[in-house]
């Protein structure tokens, strides 16, 4: 059960899309970014990823209807600040073991760059939902990058990437054309992804980096994600 999105411009947090996630206490060596969007942009984009949760719910629990149902954590939250307050945006989150195309804002493909946080981005990924040991959830794919303001350190046709004002990629060694990029091969690594393995048997408990909690994620008017989920599951209040 998987479906594609594509961000409106976002600023990126945290990114490991030039290189993978390596060296620290908690790296898992994949690549990675966090995307910070306005709230109101980013609606629709959550409203896609809500809708493979529940549909994976619902066929899982048309397949064992006696079989309790957990929910795992959603790969996005409301943004704070330092102080905890909310800024009004939302926090995306995407990786992938396989590293994303990346094409500048004219949709030129980029084979040498360092991206850092603070640079502004559009990005495109694949949504899954999976069954496991933490409970039923969804994951987004990191497939293809476009990058819009370049921040610095010292491709994407395939997801409907089109020419927007912004950065330019130029390079005398390339002559790609947006109509020569193929990020295929990206999309379909991402996709390939999506097939959950079965969970083993008590897996061993290790320690994980505390993230920000989930939000309450509103679906429809008067209506959270986590109560739509609870109907669906069988555990809400009579």
């Amino acid at each position: 059960m998987t479906t594609k999105i594509l961000t409106p411009k976002g600023i990126a947090h945290y990114p490991y899309i030039s290189k993978p996630d390596e060296g620290r206490e908690y790296s898992d060596g994949k690549y990675k970014v966090n995307l910070s969007i306005p709230a109101k942009e980013a609606q629709p984009i959550i409203e896609q990823i809500n809708a493979v949760l529940l549909a994976g719910i619902k066929a899982e629990k048309d397949k064992n209807p006696n079989k309790k149902i957990k929910s795992a954590p959603i790969p996005y939250s409301n943004e704070v600040d330092e102080d905890g307050n909310e800024t009004g945006n939302v926090i995306i989150k995407f990786k992938s073991k396989y590293k994303p195309s990346v094409v500048d804002a004219k949709n030129n493909l980029m084979v040498d760059h360092n991206i850092y946080g603070g640079s502004v981005l559009r990005v495109g990924g694949v949504v899954s939902f999976y069954n496991s040991a933490i409970g039923c959830g969804v994951t987004i794919r990191l497939g293809a990058v476009q990058i819009i303001e370049y921040v610095e350190g010292s491709a994407g046709g395939n997801f409907g990437f089109g020419e927007e004002e912004g950065f330019t990629f130029s390079s005398d060694e390339s002559t790609d054309t947006p109509e020569e990029v193929d990020i295929s091969v990206n999309v379909s690594a991402a996709a390939a992804e999506v097939a959950p393995t079965k969970p083993k048997a008590k897996p061993k408990a290790k320690p994980v980096p505390v993230e920000e909690p989930a939000p309450v994620a509103v679906t429809k008017e008067g209506t959270s994600l986590a109560d739509e989920i609870a109907n669906l599951i069988g555990e809400t209040d009579d």
